[in-house]
């Protein structure tokens, strides 16, 4: 509880009764416990306040120095450019570009998420 944050009333209390910032902290805790190799986050922030936001991005590097892959999913695509080394961009079911975080721009991947094509 205290490694991940998890405030509640007692280390005895049911999930079921933390806030909803909490019981994604112990999912997180859960998940990152056994080390994994691969780890998929959907939407983990979602709801999270600012600072429950940084700590599970936090997490989340720590686990990507440590040698793990993320395939971070999110609606927010400030968050997605914050957090990724590469950026895949779908179209209509299809893979239409892997951009490299560091120099794509928010532009560039609204155009390709339209149907637009690269430019240069």
């Amino acid at each position: 509880m205290q490694e991940f944050d998890i405030r509640a009333t007692g280390e005895d209390i049911k999930v079921s009764q933390l806030s909803g910032g909490n019981q994604q902290k112990v999912v997180l805790a859960r998940e990152l416990a056994g080390e994994p190799d691969l780890i998929v986050a959907m939407q983990p922030t979602r709801g999270l306040d600012v600072g429950a936001t940084s700590a599970v991005h936090s997490r989340l590097l720590a686990e990507r120095d440590r040698g793990a892959a993320i395939l971070y999913i999110s609606t927010e695509l400030e968050e997605v450019m914050a957090m990724s080394d590469r950026i895949a961009v779908i179209y209509r079911g299809e893979f239409v570009a892997i951009l490299d975080a560091q120099t794509a721009t928010v532009e560039e991947i609204g155009l390709l998420m339209a149907g637009g094509t690269r430019r240069g």
